[in-house]
């Protein structure tokens, strides 16, 4: 059980998210609800194997990482505030889904783990959440409270989600072609971990949402 603790963390923020409704409709964070369903659906069709083809969920675990890096790129592109710096995060986010594309049809396949686009996604959102800290520290000129706005603590999650997730999955090929295989359960607790600070981050955020989506 202690395995599946992060859908905890999960169904808080879910729960939490459909109560700030109210709260978090004039707001790009109301997306948040519906998207939020759509990973618990996913994590208990993992576990009760709804997903599986020929003994794998590769291919379902390809779909809900592409749709996880569209969701959160997409919504910190709208926290950038810099045109230059969008741009560049438009184009960053074209490339991926293009290497997504390439790597599906010719290399990797569909029904095998997209790893290669997989860490180009977690670099891309890294990048992207250093930029919205950037812009936080050098262009908010009003007084204000870091720790009180929804998109400090969404950052915070996701960096170190992404952070931790990248170190994972390029350590994973590296130690599965050296046949290194007893870090297995030290990377499950790690990556278990970095899923509670995500999502307890994600409930943070809206309780700290507000109708004023200038700051956020």
């Amino acid at each position: 059980m202690l395995d599946q603790l992060y859908l905890f963390f999960e169904a808080l923020a879910f729960i939490v998210s459909v109560i700030q409704l109210p709260r978090l409709k004039n707001t790009a964070y109301k997306y948040f609800a519906p998207y939020l369903l759509f990973i618990l659906v996913y994590e208990f069709g993992t576990i009760n194997r709804w997903f599986g083809i020929n003994g794998s969920n590769l291919w379902a675990a390809n779909i809900t990482l592409f749709i996880f890096f569209l969701f959160y790129s997409l919504f910190l592109r709208r926290l950038i505030k810099t045109p230059v710096f969008k741009k560049w995060v438009s184009a960053a986010i074209l490339l991926s889904v293009f290497c997504s594309i390439i790597n599906n049809i010719f290399f990797q396949g569909f029904f095998k783990l997209d790893s290669a686009t997989i860490l180009l996604q977690f670099a891309i959102l890294v990048i992207i959440t250093c930029v919205y800290f950037y812009e936080l520290m050098n262009y908010t000129h009003v007084h204000l409270s870091i720790v009180s706005l929804p998109g400090f603590w969404l950052n915070t999650g996701l960096l170190f989600f992404c952070l931790v997730n990248f170190l994972i999955y390029a350590s994973f090929a590296f130690l599965a072609y050296q046949q290194l295989m007893e870090f297995n359960l030290l990377f499950t607790i790690v990556a278990n971990l970095a899923i509670a600070i995500l999502y307890s981050c994600l409930t943070v955020s809206f309780l700290c949402a507000r109708k004023v989506n200038s700051l956020l």
